[in-house]
């Protein structure tokens, strides 16, 4: 079993310790609900959600109660919840919907309440400025430090092969005909490839998960140099595509690039498959450590790729904590679901690692460790509650040993991440960014990355069609 984390009882989870020092924390009250509705990154019913639940209510005196649907209709059906008129309390929102949200009048400013808080000014200032409305106005606090991705890359495959780290491009397209055409897992047969995405259905944004062909390019609308800019219509786009599209041709990344979703793009990984993958830099870092090794044995090696010269990476917004004007106390809400998350004690705690002796415990030494999913059939280990303990977005001090399997992913995006703001566009946004964002772009990617346009032809079918549907008015409202 892998210890995630080393820590002593002395120094953070000494139950007298944490006791003494927090004890004022919360206030604890009675006959309080919070009803929430949350996404699937809070713990799921088989991952100790009912016990998480009920150690708020002993922490607090107020009962949680949680709606959870399923990930991929996770917005639709909460857009169907707000619509009813049946409210939560609070609510886990895409930062994207923020701005309809507003506009429908549905949440409330959580400015006031910012204000008066006690722990709010632990958080550092830029996950609070990364999420400021146009209007000046919070309505909605990051549910965890934004993540991003990141390059991974077989360093067994490396290894067998003779080759280093890339850190230009031209390395990089090296490796990639190296791990196409030389076998690099040594079984004799032509049937690997350099590189995958995930870039099918259930992936809304490909930003987040092309960092390394597209360099510092953007397919989105992103911030740069103080305006908005549509990142297709950018000079470095052709380069982009002519990148994409010679790589293609020359077979060393995945055909299937535009249908793989998620899940088929990571097996390619830990399936002797595909040697270099992009994903999130943070415990997925261990995932695919230890999902490659499971499969493959303790020789398969998934670990960060280094930087290429000129490549950058982005750090999104997470998902929005937001209070709705159904709320009967919100300052209530506010406090115990959002702002004690920031206590430093018993209530980050439970936020952050779950609860002790379901989700974590001290070996008798006093080490701590993560248990095993008692409802996993594949035995893991839990690694988080709500927020990844590597996704704190406050100076809690946590004295642990940070995964080290993990932690050079962390370290690696922190290094070279830019923070995505905050967007907020008016009607021409509302109506078009989606059709524009989610299906005239990808389309008109594939179809130059596959050869049925020229970069010139797709690029100029993108102009007129973007134009038809308010590119220019969409750019406009954004840099109002």
């Amino acid at each position: 079993m892998f210890i995630l984390f080393v820590l002593t009882r002395t120094l953070l989870f000494s139950a007298g310790n944490v006791e003494q020092k927090h004890k004022d924390t919360n206030v604890i009250q009675s006959n309080l609900k919070i009803n929430a509705f949350l996404d699937t990154s809070m713990l799921q019913i088989n991952e100790g959600r009912i016990e998480f639940q009920n150690e708020f209510e002993k922490l607090t005196g107020i009962e949680l109660v949680i709606i959870q649907p399923p990930h991929q209709q996770y917005m639709e059906k909460l857009l169907i919840q707000l619509a009813s008129g049946n409210l939560p309390d609070i609510c886990e929102v895409y930062a994207s919907y923020l701005p309809q949200l507003v506009s429908d009048k549905v949440i409330i400013p959580l400015d006031e309440y910012i204000k008066k808080s006690r722990y709010m000014n632990s958080i550092y200032p830029y996950f609070i400025d990364a999420v400021k409305y146009k209007d000046g106005h919070i309505y909605g606090i990051q549910s965890r430090a934004g993540g991003g991705c990141i390059t991974y890359i077989r360093k067994d495959w490396l290894d067998n092969l003779g080759l280093t780290m890339p850190k230009t491009w031209n390395e990089f397209v090296h490796i990639l005909r190296a791990f196409t055409f030389d076998d690099p897992d040594g079984n004799g047969k032509n049937d690997t490839f350099g590189y995958t995405e995930p870039l099918g259905v259930d992936c809304s944004d490909w930003d987040w998960y092309n960092r390394t062909i597209m360099l510092d390019t953007r397919i989105d609308i992103y911030f740069k140099n103080g305006k908005w800019v549509d990142g297709f219509q950018e000079p470095g786009m052709r380069d982009a595509l002519k990148r994409y599209r010679n790589l293609y041709e020359e077979g060393v990344i995945d055909k299937d690039l535009f249908t793989n979703t998620t899940s088929t793009a990571r097996s390619k990984l830990y399936s002797n498959q595909v040697g270099i993958f992009a994903y999130w830099a943070n415990h997925w870092a261990r995932n695919l450590w230890d999902r490659a090794k499971n499969k493959l044995g303790d020789q398969a090696e998934v670990v960060p790729m280094s930087r290429i010269l000129g490549q950058n990476y982005i750090r999104r917004i997470a998902p929005l904590l937001v209070i709705t004007v159904e709320s009967k106390n919100p300052d209530m809400v506010f406090t115990n679901f959002i702002d004690n998350q920031y206590d430093k004690g018993k209530i980050q705690t439970l936020f952050t690692y779950g609860v002790k002796g379901y989700h974590w415990d001290f070996d008798a030494d006093g080490t701590f460790h993560f248990l095993i999913n008692p409802n996993d059939s594949q035995k893991n280990l839990f690694m988080k509650a709500y927020v990844p303990p590597m996704s704190v977005q406050n100076d809690w001090v946590q004295s642990i040993q940070v995964d080290p399997v993990a932690k050079p992913a962390i370290d690696l995006f922190n290094k070279y991440s830019k923070q995505d703001p905050l967007k907020v566009g008016g009607v021409y946004y509302v109506n078009y960014y989606s059709e524009i964002t989610n299906s005239l772009k990808p389309d008109i990617f594939a179809r130059i990355v596959l050869g049925e346009y020229t970069i010139d032809e797709g690029l100029a079918l993108y102009k007129k069609t973007a134009e038809k549907l308010h590119i220019d008015d969409i750019i406009a409202e954004l840099n109002k």
